[in-house]
């Protein structure tokens, strides 16, 4: 799970950080834990630190949904 993931606060402090609310963060993060379920050979985390992940789209991808609710 994410939550057990010492990154999972880093990431929270960093969404904070880039002033992003508490229900876009929660969205965000909903997103990084669909995007993980489907991660079969390596983490999201792993994927991120390596620079072959882009947070930043996975963030506008969520908060673009935010905007159609």
């Amino acid at each position: 799970m994410l939550e057990n993931d010492p990154r999972h606060k880093e990431l929270l402090e960093w969404l904070k950080s880039q002033g992003h609310n508490d229900e876009q963060i929660a969205r965000i993060m909903a997103k990084v834990a669909e995007y993980d379920s489907r991660t079969t050979r390596e983490s999201l985390f792993d994927s991120i630190d390596s620079g072959r992940f882009d947070i930043q789209s996975l963030i506008d991808d969520a908060l673009t949904d935010e905007s159609t609710d």
